[in-house]
């Protein structure tokens, strides 16, 4: 009889750790994404880093990356104040394209002679080169070459430069 009540205890016991165990899986499963991804929006960008490197000849400091559309990307840039009364000219390059574009910024000196595809034309000693790659392909559209960013940037890799 003893003996009987020492097994069901032990079974009692070994079908309550399962149930944790169990519940503890379902728990940590829940918590994960059902994507195999970094869990980053901009995680498409970790494609495009040596092409945005090579178009600003491996100078200057990675400053972050952004994922969006060519189209958000166009009204940030036409944002941006150059003048009193002048908007920032956009390359047709960036305003025809349709598919999502990765933007990393590097910070450094910049002039667009220095820089792939560098825009606008005639800069000089600027801190930023964003340089634009299309996802798609992994092809540089244009580098632009500004003093200041025309949007924030998301940092999710420790320094390249």
């Amino acid at each position: 009889m003893r003996s009987e009540n020492l097994r069901s205890a032990r079974s009692a016991r070994l079908v309550a750790a399962s149930v944790v165990l169990v519940v503890a899986s379902f728990g940590l499963a829940a918590c994960t994404s059902a994507r195999n991804v970094l869990g980053s929006h901009e995680s498409p960008c970790f494609r495009v880093l040596a092409v945005a490197r090579a178009a600003v000849n491996d100078t200057g400091r990675f400053a972050g990356v952004r994922y969006l559309s060519p189209r958000d990307l166009t009204v940030a840039l036409r944002a941006m104040k150059v003048g009193p009364h002048a908007k920032f000219a956009v390359p047709t390059v960036l305003t025809s394209e349709r598919s999502a574009v990765c933007v990393v910024e590097y910070r450094g000196n910049y002039s667009t002679g220095g820089v792939a595809l560098g825009w606008p034309p005639n800069r000089h000693g600027d801190p930023l080169a964003i340089v634009v790659v299309r996802v798609r392909d992994v092809r540089v559209l244009v580098t632009f070459v500004l003093r200041k960013a025309p949007l924030r940037f998301s940092r999710f890799l420790p320094s390249l430069g």
